[in-house]
């Protein structure tokens, strides 16, 4: 992810050079988003997982994830394109006991959805709108305590985000803006490797994961 984050950076940093004659700002932007996803299909495998296992507490559902965004933007007057990365994590645990209590396990179901995207948004002073075509990778890995060896599954895609902005100027070079969102991918999460690790049996029809959220962002920069 560090490395993904790295080639944005540096993309957009030669594009910045490039475009400064045309575009009157460059800004730097940072924040945090998070997002409601929800896959009967995957909730179903982890259901029939935790039914054949003798925990305590089984694995919850997913239903959100949460993560860093960051990227750069190239504004003129009210319009402006954005290179970004948004990161969406959520680590959902399920806890046992072995011989008779006395050596508790934790297992660990992590998924990471990553994107890569490239937008364009009009802005007024407070309020404005914008879309991104998004390059995603989802990574889910399982952990299990009782396991010799563990899961790790990568699957790519493509999506569409749009989003509303509302701006608050800060009295400085910095800016903070709330940017309420909905993404669509283009594609079904594929449930089958996960399934076939965890229950050896073929995996639900799978759901395109859209998701609903917001991010808190701030930009700084030459306004």
């Amino acid at each position: 992810m560090n490395r993904v984050i790295t080639y944005i950076l540096g993309l957009a940093a030669c594009i910045g050079a490039g475009v400064q004659p045309v575009f009157a700002q460059v800004n730097l932007k940072a924040g945090y988003s998070i997002g409601l996803v929800s896959d009967k299909g995957l909730n179903s495998v982890i259901d029939q997982f935790n039914s054949k296992q003798p925990y305590t507490n089984g694995f919850n559902h997913l239903s959100w994830v949460h993560g860093v965004e960051v990227g750069l933007r190239f504004k003129t007057d009210i319009h402006a394109f954005e290179l970004n990365y948004q990161g969406g994590y959520q680590r959902i645990k399920a806890k046992g006991d072995t011989n008779g209590g006395t050596e508790p396990y934790t297992d660990k179901l992590r998924i990471s959805v990553n994107s890569a995207g490239l937008g364009y948004n009009i802005t007024g002073e407070v309020f404005g709108m914008g879309a991104e075509a998004q390059y995603q990778w989802y990574q889910t890995r399982v952990e299990l305590t009782q396991e010799a060896r563990d899961f790790n599954h990568v699957q790519n895609m493509w999506a569409l985000k749009v989003y509303c902005m509302f701006t608050l100027h800060g009295q400085n070079s910095i800016d903070a803006q709330l940017q309420p969102y909905y993404i669509l991918p283009f594609d079904h999460y594929d449930l089958e490797p996960l399934s076939q690790f965890l229950n050896n049996e073929p995996g639900p029809a799978g759901e395109r994961w859209t998701r609903i959220g917001i991010s808190m962002l701030f930009y700084n920069g030459r306004k």
